[in-house]
């Protein structure tokens, strides 16, 4: 009895001390429990021979061997369910680490995945906000085109409107000269016409009094005579006329 408690008591101090042995120990007590179940039946095989050669005595201490090497058996026994047991409760404690760590990658594979879709966004962004930068530089370049051409328009028009606006200071100047002109020759002509009215007045009242002062024609002068007078009088105003 007394080895059998100390076999117990060092397959209990051997799981305590510890657990990364568990296989060894395993194999150690297998083999004891193993060598007892070979003493047990010899010991049985013992007993039944001594039994026809014997006397109680023998078969006595022949059971009593079977019994020690029963209990060093259930001993071995029970220092292997302690075995079992410790490693149950490593299985159990590495799939709870295995739960743990998988769950763990499940959350680490969604916050990849978002990762991912976020980069993804974020480069399309990028590409939009590229594609809208290079339109709007073409938009700028165009419109600074535009500009530079209407520029140079605006330039050639102010020349020309520079040039229409000498041209009609030009027409302006000749404009007053020609007036001026045009209003001393109205003047002259109005003067002029005055004078010739004047002697055109003048002529007919001396044509007038001249008629009067020619005395009547006689009778047996020709008329031709008279006429010739007549004809004279109205050349002489013609030419005071002209």
């Amino acid at each position: 009895m007394k080895v059998t408690l100390c076999i117990v008591l060092s397959v209990c101090l051997c799981v305590s001390a510890s657990r990364k042995s568990t296989y060894s120990q395993g194999s150690g007590l297998r083999q004891i429990a193993q060598g007892s179940a070979d003493q047990a039946n010899s010991a049985v095989a013992n007993q039944h021979a001594a039994a026809k050669q014997a006397a109680f005595v023998a078969k006595n201490t022949l059971a009593q061997s079977a019994a020690q090497a029963s209990a060093t058996a259930q001993a071995a026994l029970a220092g292997k369910q302690v075995l079992l047991q410790g490693i149950e409760q490593q299985l159990r404690e590495a799939q709870a680490a295995f739960e743990g760590e998988t769950q763990q990658l499940r959350q680490a594979q969604r916050a990849a995945d978002t990762a991912q879709q976020t980069a993804q966004q974020a480069t399309q962004q990028v590409n939009a906000i590229q594609a809208a930068l290079n339109a709007a530089q073409t938009t700028a370049d165009q419109a600074n085109q535009a500009a530079s051409e209407a520029a140079g328009e605006l330039a050639a028009q102010r020349a020309m409107v520079g040039a229409a606006q000498q041209r009609v200071n030009q027409i302006n100047e000749q404009l007053v000269s020609v007036r001026i002109d045009y209003e001393a020759t109205q003047a002259a002509a109005q003067r002029a016409t005055a004078a010739a009215q004047t002697a055109q007045a003048s002529a007919a009242e001396a044509g007038a009094a001249a008629a009067a002062a020619v005395p009547p024609p006689l009778p047996s002068r020709p008329v031709s005579g008279g006429h010739s007078d007549f004809s004279g009088a109205d050349s002489f105003s013609d030419s005071y006329y002209y």
